[in-house]
């Protein structure tokens, strides 16, 4: 009985009190003077004379043991570049995975190695280097708000395939990194290896799965002394020519653009990133979906200078880049034009932006700061009459974006920041600010903390006569990490609360309650990889007038099986009904529904496999007072077919029935809300293919056809209890068939360090019909109609050139030698 309880006593403190090898490995680099060339062979005698870091431990899918191949990294630098090798052995390399796939892509069917620097020895922010088997370069920039892969750097590597495995040679060039002014370097570092066939990644430092954080759990790279940050000063000119052909016009319409970017290193911590006149032509197309919530949609963004090197103004949740450029705030105004039989000759779709600068970084005391500045022209549409006068009408004044961050790391894990958000319009003194600060704490064992999120909103005009004022909390408290995981916590939005003019935030005037428990377990057990279960519970009420929104209670697991076939499902309630504030669009008055239910299902096979699917199932059901039940299901199936190392395609049909759905219709006045009775179905088809010729030479192609109906059957007025009346006096025609279909095919070289060719084609269609009498088409003449439908064609070709002022300055140097 002793024996049992003490098993019980310690299997409860591991659980609770995750145990850590505390052992911290170190590596001496060796500095070098002779030229090491990156081709993949080891022979220079400076390889020889090394030290070399070996004895990796797995981190998938056990972990802690001893890796089950061999492993020896060796590290040299001089005066401009760490220099990496990595000899990865494999008793097999006959059967090395070699997929190639376009830089940065992610679940490459291929070996990987890869290092992780963290010069500030912060634990939360470092710069990720990774190579794989076919030598696809992908860089990563992680920071404790997640990885950013659109970071790009410009660094060399060669790989070799041997009889006893692979071969990595690495040059990274410092001014790829940052680090910190002393004579003296000592960095956070780690070595990892993944062998693909049998997923097993390893590490060369230990780092536990229960802790968490592997940026908190590296050895130390030392014997680096000596060394400067270059003068790091980059140029990115552009040039790119569009044709484009809009279905409703005969002719063809041509553009031509120059720019340049613009990367500066004020000092060794801190860079400017600069883009002056950019062309964002060749983004990816929106996945436009028919909108029937009361919330505005968030898509993502597409622009890679949004999208890079963004993490320290993304604290707080406070950024939304797409507001910088957005539609302009007069676009659907052009209408009235047509409404009066005038043409609309030219309405661009996003504000003009002149320019966009970036300041950040990182200094020695573990201090990261940001500065943002975007502005935009103003904007203009221009129309003629019905007697043939033309004009221009403003449609977007010129505004100014504004963002400060400084975001303080301290003991590997915590963190404190502020941020501030501005947004100002001269001409109509429109004036918006936001102030906010996240903080995470932990105490001493890193197992648990506090922390949280507070954020105070302004708008008005210049002259702040009549502020609109509001706040936002969330602060929550648990243990986050180990086996058991939990944490409780309450949020807070104010009704005027309000960061959209330079953020995004569905919806306001809130109070919730939360709190989770999830039970985690990482080792290998029974016929599982691993194994997690949670379980959650919120409840949510208004802020004004403070009465009860809404409940909700989840319990979900999901694992992975030996054979490496994931699965998942979930189930939600919502046991006492729900009040919706927000679906009637008129302050004070909700809809009332009495409960509501649903479950999720997912399953992912082995990506390693020629063939892989991924299915997912979903259901839900809900009651509304004394008008029926409202119920759906959805279902997609994802085939993914590597038809060789070179070629890899996928396609996902995605059906969607909502039946019986109630909602809102329109606003007569603000105690006349009409709802509808609607039957909303919708089907999304998708295929994306990608062919990589080299491992620099790539063609991609995404097309997205996506479709949805709405039949209402009846209507009914919004009663003041929440309960909806029938309202037969109501005939206005609310049915649409609406239909996106987009292609963007693109070929990317390239061609030299940091250079790039991209030609790109597009083709977009977007159509919305009234629907009279329920004569909805079926799937293919739907399909036909909408390919048949105005549309516009673009094809761009655009030329990135990399120009590197230390490059001019070393060949000016070596003529000046001669």
């Amino acid at each position: 009985m002793r024996f049992i309880l003490l098993v019980i006593l310690l299997f409860g403190y591991f659980s609770i009190f995750p145990q850590a090898k505390t052992d911290q490995k170190q590596l001496q680099a060796v500095r070098i003077s002779e030229l090491i060339k990156t081709d993949g062979d080891l022979s220079e005698p400076a390889w020889q004379a090394a030290l070399v870091a070996t004895n990796f431990f797995t981190y998938d899918p056990t972990n802690g043991d001893p890796a089950n191949e061999k492993t020896e990294v060796k590290v040299l630098y001089d005066n401009s570049a760490l220099y990496i090798s990595a000899v990865l052995y494999d008793r097999e390399p006959q059967k090395i995975l070699k997929e190639f796939t376009r830089r940065d892509g992610t679940n490459a069917n291929a070996d990987q190695f890869w290092v992780s620097i963290n010069p500030y020895a912060d634990g939360q922010n470092f710069f990720q280097f990774q190579v794989s088997s076919v030598n696809v370069q992908t860089d990563i920039k992680v920071s404790s708000g997640g990885s950013d892969y659109n970071w790009n750097a410009v660094w060399e590597s060669e790989v070799k395939i041997t009889d006893s495995g692979w071969v990595v040679e690495m040059k990274i060039p410092y001014s790829a990194i940052r680090f910190p002014n002393t004579q003296e370097q000592t960095w956070d570092i780690n070595f990892w290896r993944l062998i693909r066939r049998t997923r097993e990644t390893s590490s060369w430092n230990y780092v536990d799965k229960q802790i968490g954080n592997t940026g908190a759990q590296t050895g130390k790279l030392t014997g680096i002394s000596n060394i400067k940050a270059p003068l790091r000063l980059a140029f990115y000119p552009y040039v790119s020519a569009y044709a484009q052909h809009n279905s409703d016009e005969k002719k063809l319409g041509y553009s031509f653009n120059g720019g340049m970017d613009v990367k500066y290193g004020i000092n060794e911590s801190f860079t400017l990133d600069m883009t002056l006149i950019p062309d964002f032509g060749q983004t990816k197309s929106d996945d436009i979906v028919l909108n029937l919530s009361p919330y505005e949609i968030r898509y993502n963004e597409n622009r890679q200078f949004f999208t890079e090197g963004t993490e320290l103004f993304n604290k707080a949740g406070l950024f939304y880049s797409r507001r910088v450029g957005a539609v302009p705030s007069g676009y659907s105004d052009m209408d009235t034009i047509l409404q009066q039989k005038g043409k609309i000759l030219d309405n661009p779709a996003a504000a003009k932006l002149i320019n966009a600068t970036k300041i950040s970084g990182r200094n020695k005391n573990n201090l990261g700061l940001g500065f943002f500045n975007a502005i935009t022209d103003n904007t203009y549409a221009t129309v003629e009459d019905s007697l043939g006068n033309k004009k221009r009408l403003l449609t977007e004044p010129f505004t100014n974006y504004n963002i400060l961050v400084a975001d303080q790391a301290f003991n590997k894990n915590s963190y404190i920041n502020i941020i501030n958000t501005n947004v100002y319009q001269p001409s109509t003194d429109k004036f918006a600010d936001v102030i906010g600060t996240t903080f995470r704490i932990y105490e001493k064992r890193n197992i648990y903390a506090f922390q949280g999120t507070t954020a105070v909103s302004v708008k008005d005009d210049k002259a702040m006569k009549n502020p609109s004022i509001g706040q936002y909390y969330n602060l929550n408290a648990g243990k986050l990490n180990g086996n058991l995981y939990f944490n409780g916590g309450i949020g807070i939005l104010t009704d005027k609360y309000n960061p959209n003019d330079i953020g995004y935030l569905d919806r306001n005037n809130c109070i919730a309650y939360y709190s989770t428990i999830s039970y985690r377990i990482y080792q290998p057990f029974w016929k599982l990889l691993s194994w997690s279960a949670s379980t959650g519970f919120s409840y949510q009420e208004l802020y004004k007038p403070k009465v009860y929104s809404s409940s909700n209670f989840s319990i979900g697991t999901d694992g992975t099986f030996k054979n490496y076939l994931s699965v998942g499902i979930n189930f939600n309630a919502e046991p006492m009904g729900r009040h919706d504030y927000y679906e009637p669009r008129v302050a004070g008055r909700y809809f009332a529904k009495r409960r509501y239910i649903s479950s999720y299902l997912w399953i992912s096979s082995d990506y390693r496999k020629p063939f892989a699917l991924d299915i997912t199932v979903s259901h839900f059901l809900s009651e509304t007072s004394s008008i029926g039940k409202n119920y759906g299901y959805s279902w997609s199936i994802s085939p993914r077919i590597r038809v060789s190392n070179h070629f890899l395609c996928s396609y996902s049909f995605s059906p969607g029935f909502d039946y019986e759905d109630k909602g809102w219709a329109k606003t007569i006045t603000s105690d006349s809300i009409v709802f509808g009775k609607r039957d909303v179905k919708s089907i999304t088809n998708t295929f994306s293919g990608s062919y990589v010729f080299t491992n620099k030479s790539f063609l991609t192609i995404n097309i997205r056809h996506y479709r949805t109906w709405v039949d209402y059957s009846k209507f009914y007025l919004l009663n003041t209890e929440g309960g909806l009346t029938d309202y037969p006096a109501y005939t206005k025609n609310h049915d649409i068939n609406f239909n996106a279909f987009t292609i963007d095919m693109v070929y990317t070289w390239n061609f030299a360090p940091g250079s790039f060719i991209y030609v790109m084609w597009k083709n977009n269609i977007t159509k919305s019909d009234d629907v009279t009498d329920n004569r909805f088409d079926d799937f293919f003449v739907n399909f036909d109609k909408t390919i048949n439908a105005p549309q516009v064609n673009w094809l761009s070709v655009k030329l990135s050139y990399y120009i590197d002022y230390q490059y001019f300055i070393k060949r000016r140097g070596a003529v000046k030698s001669k």
